[in-house]
């Protein structure tokens, strides 16, 4: 019984300090666009080459987002879509 509640103890300790650490998940060729994930939330560092069809400007858009539970299971494509509705 004991054991049971030691075990118990520590898997929640362990849970506690470790699910919000991100980790990288590396660089979207993009621009240089950055995702860090965690299991309840994904860091999105935006660093997006864009070309507006409008004026035929470019820039790059610089911005950093943070996506709770559900969406911080959504690919890159589907994270833009809700980004770019923000704005």
């Amino acid at each position: 019984m004991k054991k049971r509640i030691i075990i118990g103890i520590i898997v929640v300790v362990l849970l506690v300090l470790f699910l919000p650490v991100p980790n990288p998940k590396g660089r979207v060729e993009d621009g240089g666009t950055r995702e860090y994930c965690a299991l309840t939330y994904k860091i999105v560092v935006w660093n997006k080459f864009i070309i507006d069809v409008n004026t035929g400007e470019d820039y790059t858009y610089h911005e950093t987002s943070v996506f709770w539970i559900p969406d911080n299971f959504k690919n890159i494509d589907e994270l833009w879509k809700i980004e770019r509705g923000r704005n």
